[in-house]
Parts: C-alpha cells; sequence; structure tokens
C-alpha cells in the first residue's frame, strides 16, 4: 500500500532556507522502510514525500509525490527494484534512484539501469550521507543555468593549495586535466600526478572558467582544450580521452551529450 506525503513535510531546511531533497522510499518491509526514513531523517535536508510497498505502488505515487530521489528495495514481490529503477527512468528521466540491498550480486545492473548508487543493507548514515552528497551535485548540475556574473565582478580559481605530507602543493589549474570522484575523494588530476582536495565537484564548478571547464557527468569535470579524443562506446555513449600518458578515460553522461556538441561540434 502507498503512502503520500505527510501534511507536516516541509519543502525547505529552516536552516538554511534552501529547497529539501524530496524522497520516496519504497521497500516491502515497513520496519526497512521505517529504519532508512529515520536515517534520511537525520541528514538534515531531505523530506519523504511518500512510501511505497511494491513497485505498482510506487508507480502510483510517482507523479504526485514529485521526488528528486527514489530509495528502491532490490528485491520485492513482483517487479524488482532494477525493473522499478527502469520505469522510473522512462517515464521521469532525472528523479534519481539508490538501489537498496542487502546483497551486492545487483549492483552492475543497477549501474547499468542508471542508478545514483547502489546501498548495502544495514545501510549505514555515513554511507547515505556520502549517497546524499553525489545527490546534490547532480541535482545542482542538472539546474536551469544561471547568467554567469560579468568578468569584473566574478573571480576565477586559478590556484589551489594542496595539503601533501605535512605542507601546501601549489597546484596551478592550467595544469589540471580534470578533476573526478573516487572512492568518495574529489581528485584533481594533472599529466603528471593527481590530488586529493577538500572541495566538491559543485563548487569547484561555481569558481573554474566555464569556458574551458565542463561538467561531462555527476562525477567528473574535464578541462576541454584537453581532451585528446571523444571514443564511442555503444548505445549512443561516449568517454573523453584526456591528453596524458595514461590516456585515463572520462565517462560523458547520455544527458550531456548534447551540451558537449555545442562547445565542441562534431564535425564528422
Amino acid at each position: 500500500m502507498s503512502t503520500p506525503a505527510q501534511p507536516a513535510s516541509s519543502p525547505h531546511d529552516r536552516s538554511t532556507d534552501k529547497p529539501c531533497i524530496r524522497a520516496l522510499v519504497v521497500d516491502d518491509e515497513p520496519l526497512a522502510r521505517d529504519e532508512l526514513i529515520f536515517l534520511l531523517e537525520q541528514c538534515g535536508d531531505v523530506v519523504i514525500v511518500g512510501q511505497a510497498e511494491d513497485a505498482p505502488d510506487a508507480l502510483r505515487l510517482l507523479d504526485a509525490a514529485r521526488p528528486d530521489v527514489a530509495f528502491v528495495d532490490l528485491r520485492m514481490p513482483g517487479p524488482d527494484g532494477i525493473a522499478l529503477t527502469e520505469a522510473i527512468k522512462a517515464r521521469q528521466p532525472d528523479v534519481a534512484v539508490v538501489i537498496v540491498s542487502a546483497h551486492d550480486d545487483a549492483a552492475l545492473r543497477a549501474f547499468d539501469a542508471r542508478a545514483l548508487d547502489y546501498l548495502l543493507k544495514p545501510v549505514r548514515l555515513e554511507r547515505l550521507r556520502a549517497t546524499l552528497s553525489r545527490l546534490r551535485e547532480s541535482l545542482a548540475a542538472h539546474a536551469p543555468e544561471r547568467p554567469s556574473a560579468p568578468p569584473a565582478e566574478r573571480e576565477l580559481l586559478t590556484r589551489l593549495a594542496v595539503r601533501r605530507r605535512g605542507a601546501y602543493v601549489i597546484v596551478d589549474v592550467s595544469d589540471i586535466l580534470f578533476f573526478e570522484t573516487k572512492d568518495e575523494l574529489v581528485w584533481a588530476v594533472t599529466p603528471d600526478d593527481r590530488y586529493a582536495l577538500d572541495l566538491t565537484l559543485a563548487r569547484l564548478e561555481e569558481q573554474l572558467d566555464p569556458e574551458l571547464f565542463f561538467r561531462s557527468h555527476r562525477g567528473a569535470l574535464v578541462r576541454l582544450d584537453r581532451i585528446r579524443s571523444i571514443e564511442p562506446k555503444g548505445q549512443g555513449l561516449f568517454e573523453l580521452v584526456m591528453e596524458h600518458p595514461d590516456a585515463p578515460r572520462v565517462a560523458l553522461a547520455r544527458d550531456r551529450t548534447k551540451h558537449l556538441r555545442e562547445r565542441i561540434p562534431f564535425a564528422g
């Protein structure tokens, strides 16, 4: 049985007056739903807009609840979490889906279905916070673009001081090929090294020159003039091969391909 949003839920975080993350929780076990909802409520800026016990209930709630994210149990009666993920993406592509499971054997299938993340039960609060951080970055990356401030009013990031072995190493932004998230950290990659940063990709995107850097994926920010080639992966997907001795490949999200074509026309 589906449960709509509670009227008392607030769509804003009162401490910041920013919109909250709207979450739909889908699990056939009431105790599991309650436990996940409890953890989500500890994160401060999440409002539960609905609960469902199976895929049909979740799809009936989808349009009315308007979630930003659906937390979906993998194994449920009827269509499983992967099938529900595919159905949600077909109906509302902008809704993120996080698969929750006691087993790790379906992670690849979940990501193939375009799940944002895959959480193992019992869900840890720290791991859930990391997932929500990725979701915030994804929501920011796909939010309507605001006009950039005039160059005279906007100070762009040109150097980074990165802590390493007790000292701070100065890294010129002009030397950085791309930024990526890996192992829950953000890394700056240069031709000679890689540096762990205490910054989010969303914050970097705000401070870097938008003429030079491009958000190719929720987990990557690349320098346009350091892309060596754009290689097809099949099914309309591409990878960006960077100018680096190891020729690292950076994912290009399907919904970012059009934007890249506007920046680098595909002439062939």
